[in-house]
């Protein structure tokens, strides 16, 4: 008799929990709770429709608790309001055990709300950058006509055309589609300085996935172009844009990584995309510090520095080098001289006031890049130009990476070196560690976010099981037309303990301690299951 007392509680339970959740699921999820996750700006209507399948489904995370909820508190709400519960107490069954279905429904809700929290939404925001991907060339070309315009790498380079066309290969299938682009005008910036602008012709752009971040490479053909740097007018046949990454759909953060993820970057922190960027760039940095000072020592044992950019070497001798007092990087100073060779022969002179090393924002992307620029009374001593001298206020000489050896002096500067928080300065400079400090401040919080999100995620799964038990007894205490208030109430726990798992989530991430978030994020549990242990035993069981 008990179990189908079970079975049917179970049945009537099991109808309203589904009911519910594909109601608010549909609500929820096509009404833009979730749809307002993602940056949809130049994404078409197909497009919109083929996001919507991947989004619709993880809406259930939201909903599946507050359907078990509901269900919980109407269906033994109705068995006390029919006296179905009085009768199963006159018939010497325990009341307790009735509450078996609910058990299992909050058990199922919890889990799938596990599930979704941290593996199927960081999935999903995965699904649709891999969509994004496969989709570019039509998202760039709507991107064209909008008022932005194409804006790459971060505001470095703003692109506008007149026409674009894809250009899809024989066969009809995306492999190396292109997007071809007529009447474009362009900027390139360097900061917030304008380096250059001018116009093509034609611009072909491909695109590539690497790693699964979507890229594009273009070739600029009949490019006219002013450089604001050097001062001078260039026209070409044909040049190279480089290779740039677009923005993700969505941003990729801490929160949307699956569990998997967040326990691998628990352990290393120096692996997680954004920590490994910036001590990529510290590394950087680091073999231009070693470089000005290699540039030093050579410069006080033998009066002159030979630095090398390919197949050209330059050999710079001054009177006086000493830091710049703008940026601190070496200025060659009292009269400079500046002998340019290829492929070791002779080629030019540069005599001026003074040259500076400054650092190439236009080098590839992890690496370290300088060049030379000579400031003031330029005299260029060229026998191919016309007159064989060439003066000028300013002029910028080829640039060049750091030597090899000194980028492997500044792989010795390990992970675990520069993110070992011991209190000692690397002994390069305050610019250094000024950045190095930045670097320990972000995996010091980032360290911090992974326990937060890894902890509110476990508590907002459990809350889950001790609500859908505290609806179910609410439902019994205020029975019949009062169902309604025994959910009202019951939903009152379950804000406080959302907020709770909010603001100590919040307190793990600001706090230089965890221990006080963690402390607010279990203590709405903990106040609920001690709720549910009296409204079971006092006053259920009257």
């Amino acid at each position: 008799m008990l179990w189908t007392l079970q079975k049917y509680i179970f049945r009537e339970m099991g109808k309203a929990f589904l009911l519910t959740a594909g109601g608010l699921m549909a609500v929820l999820g096509l009404g833009g709770g979730v749809m307002n996750m993602l940056d949809l700006e130049g994404i078409s209507a197909l497009q919109l429709l083929k996001i919507m399948a991947l989004v619709v489904p993880i809406a259930g995370t939201l909903t599946l608790p507050i359907a078990a909820l509901f269900s919980a508190t109407v269906t033994y709400g109705r068995l006390s309001a029919d006296n179905e519960l009085v009768a199963c107490r006159s018939g010497g069954i325990n009341i307790h055990e009735l509450f078996l279905p609910t058990v299992v429904i909050s058990l199922v809700s919890a889990t799938l709300s596990f599930v979704f929290i941290n593996f199927m939404i960081p999935n999903m925001v995965k699904n649709i950058d891999q969509f994004v991907a496969s989709d570019l060339p039509r998202i760039i070309k709507q991107r064209l006509s909008s008022p932005e315009r194409l804006t790459l790498n971060r505001d470095h380079f703003t692109l506008f055309a007149d026409t674009a066309r894809i250009d899809t290969p024989d066969g009809g299938t995306d492999k190396n589609v292109a997007l071809d682009l007529g009447g474009v005008a362009f900027i390139m910036m360097d900061d917030d300085n304008w380096t250059r602008l001018g116009t093509a012709k034609n611009v072909r752009i491909g695109f590539d996935s690497p790693n699964g971040v979507p890229e594009i490479t273009g070739d600029m053909y009949g490019l006219s172009l002013y450089d604001i740097k050097d001062g001078r007018y260039i026209d070409s046949g044909h040049e190279s844009l480089g290779r740039f990454s677009l923005p993700r759909t969505i941003p990729v953060k801490v929160k949307w990584l699956t569990l998997g993820d967040l326990l691998y970057y628990q352990r290393d922190l120096a692996e997680y995309p954004a920590v490994a960027e910036r001590i990529q760039k510290l590394r950087a940095n680091i073999s231009l510090v070693l470089l000005f000072k290699e540039v030093e020592r050579q410069f006080r044992s033998r009066g002159e520095v030979q630095l090398t950019a390919g197949d050209t070497s330059y050999v710079v001798r001054s009177s006086e080098l000493r830091p710049d007092p703008k940026n601190g990087r070496p200025l060659f100073d009292g009269g400079v001289e500046i002998d340019e060779f290829k492929s070791g022969k002779k080629t030019r002179t540069i005599k001026s006031d003074s040259v500076a090393m400054l650092i190439d924002r236009g080098a590839r992307k992890g690496t370290a890049g300088v060049y030379l620029q000579a400031n003031g009374n330029v005299e260029i001593l060229d026998p191919l130009a016309p007159g064989g001298i060439i003066r000028d206020d300013r002029r910028s000489l080829s640039g060049f990476s750091v030597p090899d050896e000194i980028v492997q002096r500044a792989l010795d500067y390990t992970e675990a070196k520069l993110l070992n928080d011991n209190g000692k300065s690397l002994g390069l400079g305050k610019e250094i560690d000024e950045k190095r400090a930045e670097l320990l401040e972000r995996t010091d919080k980032l360290a911090r976010d992974i326990v937060g999100v890894l902890h509110s995620r476990l508590a907002f799964s459990l809350s889950v099981f001790v609500l859908v038990i505290l609806g179910a007894a609410l439902g019994i205490v205020f029975k019949g037309s009062q169902i309604l208030v025994a959910f009202g109430i019951s939903f009152v726990p379950s804000l406080i303990v959302i907020v709770m798992n909010i603001m100590g989530k919040q307190m793990i991430e600001k706090s230089a301690t965890p221990t006080n978030g963690l402390i607010l994020i279990w203590s709405g549990i903990a106040l609920v299951a001690i709720l549910d242990i009296y409204v079971m035993m006092r006053l259920v069981r009257r």
